[in-house]
């Protein structure tokens, strides 16, 4: 077998697997909080996530941009150097997970009305949105140390410990929920503690020195910042693009179709986005072989793994859609949901997924393009679709084509960004895979 397969299964496979039992246990945690909690607790949960996408978004800011800049010094053989960019990355992660934590617990009401709940979510969101504040800097320190953890050489420990964490969240779930009634607090507790241990144990991995990455004395550099955030803007923007859809299409649903479309579009992003953790989990086992092999101007390791990738995201996403084809409405009936709610769930799924797998194109393109600081042309598809794109879309739909409309959304945003992703590959990479300016 080829070094670089064996490299790309080192890194992608658990990778996916990480993502997979994320999405897998997702799905049972909202099942419990369904028959534990109600059908409503579930669409509450559905209006909280672009919170916590937000919180997501900016931390991607600094943790990808330091992971970018990291995978490229290691491959240059610049240690001190990498050192100096993943003490500063988590320093500022601290910190943002510490103005966001205040957000959520001082400001819940207001930020629940601005996410769109209505009188009947609104105290299942504010309570939701409460508790899980409480956790969020550990969150924030959790996800960069697994991160880095992954870019130091450990992706099996990721994987163990990302797979860990979704175990005990699940336990801790049925716990706080049925013996202990404790409702939608129970859940966002369950997520904060299973969070924190596996931030424990990420940790463990730099204190005990198994890789070359070390927490040094931090050291204020604002070039290094500046760096920092222009390589991670372009998922930053993604990250933003996931929750400005879910508002606007929350708002779009309560106002014309009702509380049964807002509770089935719940049960879309649980089980349609169940594929997403092909693609998710390969892009992030890409990421540092991108910047390692960019780093070291390897033209045919690039140029292998993009391939690879691609063929990774998108054949993975149709075996796991063909699955879902099937399975799905099953599956979304252990939610609990209205008979309303499951017949719009069941008739609208298949163009979820049919954009789900042209948003598996897009992801693993632009992991490419930002992992070899073509931050720029990153940044462009994911500012459109998070600004641009779905804002026009799902605005003018329901004026144009009908509300009833609302459900072809993503498949309309998807083909658009694809479209425009492919055709800024083909022109920054016209030169080359290693033609871009160098960092």
């Amino acid at each position: 077998m080829k070094a670089q397969t064996i490299k790309l299964i080192r890194y992608t496979v658990p990778s996916i697997l990480s993502m997979v039992s994320i999405f897998l246990f997702g799905i049972v945690d909202g099942i419990f909080v369904g028959h534990g909690v109600g059908m409503n607790a579930v669409g509450a949960i559905n209006i909280s996530f672009p919170f916590i996408m937000f919180f997501s978004a900016l931390t991607m800011l600094t943790t990808i941009g330091a992971l970018t800049i990291t995978a490229i010094r290691i491959g240059r053989k610049d240690f001190e150097g990498a050192n100096q960019v993943f003490t500063s990355a988590i320093a500022l992660n601290a910190s943002i997970g510490t103005v966001l934590c205040l957000l959520g617990t001082l400001f819940t009401g207001p930020l629940a009305r601005m996410l769109g709940a209505t009188d009947t979510f609104y105290p299942l969101v504010k309570e939701y949105i409460f508790w899980y504040s409480i956790f969020i800097i550990p969150c924030c320190l959790n996800s960069a140390f697994l991160g880095f953890a992954r870019n130091d050489g450990a992706p099996g420990l990721v994987s163990i410990l990302t797979i860990g964490a979704s175990v005990l969240n699940i336990i801790g779930d049925y716990i706080l929920i049925f013996p202990l009634h404790m409702g939608l607090k129970g859940a966002a507790l369950a997520t904060g503690a299973a969070q924190t241990l596996s931030l424990l144990f990420a940790y463990g991995h730099f204190l005990l020195r198994r890789g070359r990455l070390r927490l040094g004395r931090l050291q204020i550099e604002i070039p290094i910042i500046f760096n920092m955030f222009k390589r991670g803007m372009p998922e930053c923007v993604a990250q933003f693009g996931t929750p400005v859809t879910m508002v606007l299409t929350n708002v779009m649903l309560a106002r014309h179709l009702g509380d049964d479309a807002l509770n089935a579009y719940s049960l879309l992003m649980y089980i349609a986005t169940f594929s997403a953790s092909i693609f998710i989990g390969a892009s992030q086992g890409l990421q540092p072989l991108f910047g390692n092999s960019y780093g070291e101007e390897n033209e045919s390791d690039l140029r292998y793994y993009l391939k690879a990738g691609i063929l990774i995201s998108v054949g993975g996403g149709m075996i796991v859609n063909f699955f879902l084809l099937f399975s799905g409405p099953s599956v979304s009936l252990l939610f609990n949901a209205t008979p309303a709610a499951l017949a719009l769930f069941t008739r609208h799924m298949p163009k979820y997924l049919v954009s789900i797998l042209m948003e598996a194109l897009t992801v693993t393109i632009s992991a490419f393009l930002y992992s070899t600081t073509r931050s720029r042309a990153a940044l462009t598809v994911h500012a459109l679709r998070a600004f641009v794109v779905d804002s026009i879309v799902i605005l003018l739909i329901p004026s144009v084509l009908g509300p009833q409309n609302l459900w072809f959304a993503p498949l309309i945003i998807e083909t658009i960004i694809m479209t425009i992703a492919i055709i800024l590959l083909k022109y920054n990479t016209r030169n080359g895979l290693t033609g871009a300016d160098r960092e």
